[in-house]
């Protein structure tokens, strides 16, 4: 080859070059977050320093990792995330803003509230990416608050890793849980009453401290409550908040504890109760009421009483699950306990009992019926946002899921059978939704007059097929002590028990009534409820 051929190979390669170099250019709809570690490893913890830059030129336009133009640029603190999340190659990540002199500083994302620290939830096994988005989302349309999220694409030390959701993370703030800051000299006066944040979950993670409840769950179980915020409190600051939950837990436990004036609705803002209650059944959160489960409390000259969440952590829902019947839409998440009955993590005592009262029950009923004739629950709202998800997602997760080929394979804890494209997964949650919130229904919406006249007439029982989650509506208009008999499709009682009813519709755990072990065989079976005037309903029990 001569000397001319050579510079024109040469020009060539040259140009070839450049054409790949610019097919290797991330183009994308959403904002970019490229990380550098400076070749640093990321710990479990503590976080290390490394510089991150945020692409974002705004709606409609490209963002590419090419750019010189961003949003942001500066230190932040990085650190692995996660318990069980930590397991998957896609890793989760929490960061902290830092300044020059690495010390934490508050910065504004995409509009939100200035804070400083931030999450990187990675949705590895929760392969529609939807699951946290689209229930922070709902969780804010009920009114709560619930961390902000943004779909970002992540490259870190110049490789890329795939869509992640960047969210706030759970903290005391006047942008998120705006409660007093409590400070290490506050020990004495209103001044010790708040603000806290309590956590009941697993012990993994950055534990500041925790104590046990005084009452076990039905199996026996212990019930942690750890110190959130602050993270090590006082001698003071601990006994006070400790011996708060010791007296709201006695409040549910009284014998008056329906009483507005000496039950738990003196130290309990219920409203709070019933909307997180509403958010993690509408989604069956497997860890909604016994991990990844935030309570906190303000001050009492700022109300004081003990509130639910924010609500977290909802990739393990909409059917995600393949252990403790975790697929199914047809049983409550908050009776976890007696599905899983030998898991360590279990439910409070508490929220059966809250659902025993008629005032709890009402008000569940009163927000649910709104919300799901005009509000979140709306199956027309809902696709909604799920087609805007879809579009937002739509070309980045295909680069997800080249990096991460796992759509058909199976991952933790994905139940059978398992899609194999993303649209297959978007499809098994829009499927999943309708189905739950039917079973929702039966429960917790509202007739009409004419359907409210039959309705109380009748017991409900659901699911029935009967088990150990089975929940009893009794009707209205029922006084004092009722009788409940159980007869076999022989006509036979097999079990009758009295049980004492306010007159109002009351929801109640099946056993609760009688002993489910007395439908010893599969068949049909009839509970009819007799009150002292007389009166009677009946309804048919199915026993597999």
């Amino acid at each position: 080859m001569n000397s001319k051929s050579r510079i024109y190979f040469i020009n060539a390669l040259l140009l070839l070059s450049c054409f790949h170099l610019k097919a290797q250019v991330l183009r994308s709809n959403l904002p970019l977050l490229l990380i550098n570690t400076n070749g640093a490893s990321i710990p479990d913890e503590d976080k290390i320093t490394a510089e991150m830059k945020v692409v974002d030129l705004g709606a409609g336009k490209e963002n590419t990792d090419t750019s010189k133009v961003f949003a942001f640029e500066g230190k932040i603190g990085i650190e692995l995330r996660g318990s069980s999340s930590q397991i998957f190659p896609k890793k989760p990540y929490g960061i902290e803003v830092r300044d020059e002199q690495g010390e934490d500083t508050d910065h504004s994302f995409f509009g939100w509230p200035k804070e400083s620290d931030y999450v990187l939830f990675a949705s590895y096994n929760e392969k529609s990416l939807m699951h946290n988005v689209l229930t922070m989302n709902m969780a804010r349309g009920l009114g709560m608050y619930a961390s902000r999220t943004r779909y970002v694409e992540l490259i870190l030390n110049g490789n890329y890793q795939g869509v992640y959701v960047f969210m706030e993370k759970v903290k005391r703030d006047k942008g998120r849980v705006d409660i007093d800051k409590l400070d290490d000299d506050e020990n004495s006066g209103d001044d010790l009453t708040g603000g806290y944040i309590l956590k009941i979950d697993k012990f993994t993670g950055s534990i500041g401290g925790s104590f046990t409840s005084d009452f076990k769950s039905q199996y026996g179980k212990d019930i942690h409550y750890q110190y959130d915020t602050p993270k090590a409190p006082t001698s003071q600051q601990a006994n006070y908040i400790q011996n708060f939950i010791r007296t709201f837990e006695n409040s549910v436990n009284n014998a008056n504890y329906k009483d507005p004036d000496v039950g738990y609705r003196k130290y309990a803002d219920v409203e709070s109760f019933v909307k997180y209650f509403l958010i993690n059944e509408f989604a069956r959160n497997m860890d909604g009421f016994r991990i990844s489960t935030f309570l906190h409390k303000d001050k009492d000259s700022r109300g004081g009483k003990l509130k639910m969440g924010p609500v977290w952590d909802f990739d393990i829902c909409y059917g995600n699950a393949n252990y403790c019947e975790g697929h199914r839409y047809d049983l409550y998440a908050h009776g976890f306990n007696a599905v899983c009955s030998n898991d360590v993590f279990q439910v409070p005592f508490w929220w059966n009992k809250l659902l025993a009262d008629p005032y709890f029950l009402d008000l569940t009923r009163t927000i649910y019926t709104k919300e799901r004739t005009e509000g979140i629950f709306k199956m027309s709202r809902i696709n909604a946002l799920i087609d805007s998800l879809k579009l937002e997602l739509g070309q980045a997760q295909i680069r997800n899921y080249e990096k991460w080929p796992i759509l058909g394979t199976y991952v933790w804890p994905q139940p059978d059978p398992i899609p194999t494209s993303w649209e297959g997964e978007i499809n098994e949650l829009t499927n999943w939704i309708p189905k739950r919130l039917e079973f929702l229904d039966k429960m917790f919406l509202i007739k009409t007059d004419t359907e409210e006249s039959t309705y109380k007439k009748e017991i409900r029982v659901y699911p029935n097929p009967v088990d150990v989650q089975s929940i009893a509506y009794l009707p209205d208009g029922f006084d004092g002590v009722v009788k409940i008999k159980i007869f076999d499709a022989l006509g036979r009682v097999v079990a009758q028990k009295n049980s004492y009813h306010t007159g109002f519709g009351l929801s109640v755990p099946l056993q609760d009534l009688f002993d489910l072990q007395s439908l010893s065989r599969t068949g049909i079976y009839f509970m009819e409820v007799i009150d002292l005037h007389d009166r009677r309903a009946t309804i048919k029990l199915l026993r597999k």
